[in-house]
């Protein structure tokens, strides 16, 4: 994630200008000087707000990255504990930002403890890594719940939901399996991982297993192909990834983003077209960072 992009540069600098020279154009027409004030004010207003979100970051970033946060990612982030020093760096500055940015909530706004925002902060920032002009899938920040489970009409403690990913709707998550995912890492589950791969498969507006919207080269057809035959595999409990993968394509692509992100040498060994695939989608190779 970027304090601002280069594109938004450009078109804050084009509407800027189009302002100004319509504020000018009205003034000369008018033959009244007084009418560029309304324009001026109007820049100001739209710089205000244009640059409002890039300023909160600027500012966020300028302070110190806490050495209790740092200890915290150590302990659970096998990622973080592997990468080299510059990225460590853009590692720290993508959970200062995601956290500025995306409000990390308990039901009812709770706060909640700085270890759980940074368990939430630190999945976003794994699967960002790679694509530093890339922003996170999810709009409306993330909820926590509490307990473990959850079921589908968000009744705590009850049904088999460890998360909930919705278009147009906050992350949610429920505590103790968030908990679970970071203390044992490696054997595949991680609901930040999966949840947030499902942003991703939904950002063209469909669930297929394929994350469509953000494909940077080649087409969908070595997806389809990956996708349908590992998810047969899993159909007959012959998949190395677990038995909910077999639910459907979309599912399939949340647990193997998961198993991507936490058992990578195993995913490359067993499936090394879906490995590559994921690999060239994050843009990181993640078996060679955190092995497996």
């Amino acid at each position: 994630m970027q304090i601002i992009y280069k594109i938004d540069l450009v078109f804050i600098g084009i509407y800027s200008l189009i302002i100004l020279l319509t504020g000018v154009f009205l003034a000369i027409t008018a033959e009244n000087p007084i009418i560029m004030a309304p324009a001026g004010a109007g820049e100001i207003l739209y710089l205000y707000f244009a640059l409002k979100r890039p300023y909160k970051r600027y500012k966020a970033l300028k302070k110190p990255f806490p050495e209790e946060w740092k200890q915290i990612l150590k302990e659970n982030s096998p990622f973080y504990g592997n990468i080299d020093t510059a990225g460590t760096k853009r590692f720290e500055q993508d959970v200062r930002i995601f956290l500025t940015d995306y409000p990390v909530e308990g039901i009812r706004r709770q706060e909640l403890d700085t270890r759980t925002k940074l368990l939430v902060a630190s999945g976003l920032a794994t699967m960002l890594h790679g694509r530093p002009y890339w922003e996170p899938p999810i709009k409306d920040g993330v909820l926590v719940y509490p307990g473990r489970v959850f079921n589908k009409d968000y009744k705590i403690g009850r049904g088999n939901f460890a998360g909930m990913a919705r278009t147009n709707s906050p992350l949610i998550i429920s505590r103790e399996s968030l908990e679970e995912s970071f203390k044992n890492p490696g054997d595949g589950n991680n609901v930040i991982f999966h949840e947030v791969a499902h942003y991703f498969d939904m950002e063209d507006g469909r669930a297929e297993g394929i994350p469509s919207y953000r494909l940077l080269s080649g087409t969908l057809n070595p997806w389809k192909r990956a996708i349908s035959k590992e998810w047969k595999k899993a159909l007959r409990g012959r998949s190395f990834l677990r038995p909910y993968a077999g639910t459907n394509e979309a599912e399939l692509f949340a647990v193997a983003a998961e198993f991507f992100f936490e058992n990578p040498g195993v995913m490359k060994r067993k499936n090394p077209e879906l490995y590559n695939l994921l690999k060239e989608f994050f843009n990181i190779d993640t078996a060679g960072v955190i092995g497996g």
